[in-house]
């Protein structure tokens, strides 16, 4: 309040000691000060009113209220940090069920990337802190700059809801853009693929199994690695996926539900990937069929390991081919061999285990473009080998 927009202040008597009162020009009203005391401490008290003789009434109502017990101390305003209020949104997510072990880390790891302004404290933090903190995660990948924005809006979305602040100072930020050139997972071109499966079906490689049911399922790594015996239909030549390995408190590998609900799937399998499962489950009736030498879950990354160095040893990978090759691919092999075979899409989106068809397309949708101009090309010569031309 700029003092040009009151008037001095004037002394009153009060019933119970003494308050001041002056006009706020900015306001049009009159205000008026006294200290109150309330369970035993003196509180600083603010009215305002039409009338000084209004505002004189309401000061000794204050003070009538506080001695009769009924007036409630001020609360104090709450001094949390981004940090400390995203730490117990994220603990309390996961205590309610509403995350998931893994998806509890992820987001963990994402808070410790704003230590740039995870100390700051909420009510303080304004567009302009924001803009240049994002400034300085612009190295990231994409990935990571989106979860950081979406944690942030969370977070100041939990912040506005509790009155801890009153304004989102994210709303006017759109989501920033990478720095970092982001080169897109590949899959096996068709002489690749060939080259890796003669290792792997010819050279004793650990998880050979495991890679090789991902490349001729488009299952997830983590989905081969939790497969029981249980999970295989040979009936039907069904595999129930419902479970994957992953992450969970202090790093420890288990097994949980899918990453989605759409994950949770029945795939159908020809009968040499039935004749291929029967292999690998042997004698077992029930249980893992996939563990390592110390007797212990699969992890993603002891297979990635034996996956990249059979790829260096045996010079798979063609180099002069645009995008990155990671274990991944293998999933994406298989999608890309089914859209090049004329999957349609939706069905893709199945077996996948995609929430929405338009991951599907985004993912492959270089492919599902080859794919359509290939068959426009059928189309057209079909059309001209009948006569049936526009010109």
């Amino acid at each position: 309040m700029n003092a040009k927009d009151k008037k001095p202040k004037k002394k009153v008597k009060l019933d119970y000691g003494e308050g001041s009162i002056y006009y706020v020009k900015s306001r049009n009203r009159y205000a008026g000060q006294a200290n109150i005391e309330i369970y035993g401490k003196i509180e600083r008290r603010t009215v305002y009113g039409k009338t000084e003789r209004e505002v004189k009434n309401k000061l000794i109502e204050l003070q009538v209220q506080a001695r009769a017990g009924s007036l409630e101390p001020k609360k104090k305003p709450q001094i949390v940090t981004i940090y400390g209020l995203a730490e117990k949104m994220i603990e309390d997510q996961l205590a309610l069920n509403e995350i998931r072990q893994s998806s509890y880390d992820r987001k963990m790891a994402t808070l410790k990337m704003l230590d740039g302004i995870s100390d700051q404290q909420l009510a303080e933090v304004t567009e302009d802190d924001l803009i240049e903190f994002f400034k300085s995660v612009l190295c990231y990948s994409q990935s990571s700059v989106n979860k950081i924005y979406q944690l942030l809006g969370a977070v100041f979305l939990k912040a506005i809801n509790k009155n801890i602040i009153e304004i989102n100072p994210l709303r006017n930020i759109r989501r920033p853009k990478s720095k970092k050139k982001t080169i897109p997972v590949r899959a096996l071109t068709v002489e690749e693929q060939s080259k890796l499966l003669n290792v792997l079906k010819t050279e004793d490689v650990h998880y050979s199994e495991i890679m090789l049911l991902s490349m001729f399922t488009g299952m997830r790594i983590g989905e081969v690695c939790a497969l029981t015996a249980e999970d295989i239909n040979f009936k039907d030549n069904t595999i129930n996926v419902c479970k994957t390995v992953s992450r969970g408190e202090y790093g420890k590998t288990i097994i949980c539900e899918t990453k989605t609900s759409a994950g949770m799937r029945t795939l159908h399998i020809n009968h040499d990937v039935a004749e291929f499962l029967r292999t690998c489950i042997g004698e077992k009736d029930f249980g893992l069929l996939f563990k390592s030498s110390n007797n212990k879950l699969v992890t993603t990354n002891q297979v990635n390991y034996a996956y990249a160095k059979v790829l260096k040893d045996h010079n798979i990978v063609d180099n002069s081919v645009y995008g990155k090759v990671d274990l991944h691919s293998l999933r994406h092999t298989y999608a890309t061999r089914c859209i090049e075979a004329g999957m349609p899409a939706k069905v893709l989106q199945q077996i996948l285990g995609h929430t929405d068809i338009s991951i599907t397309l985004d993912v492959y949708c270089s492919v599902f473009k080859k794919y359509s101009d290939e068959h426009i090309a059928v189309a057209d010569e079909y059309m001209k080998a009948n006569n049936l031309e526009i010109a």
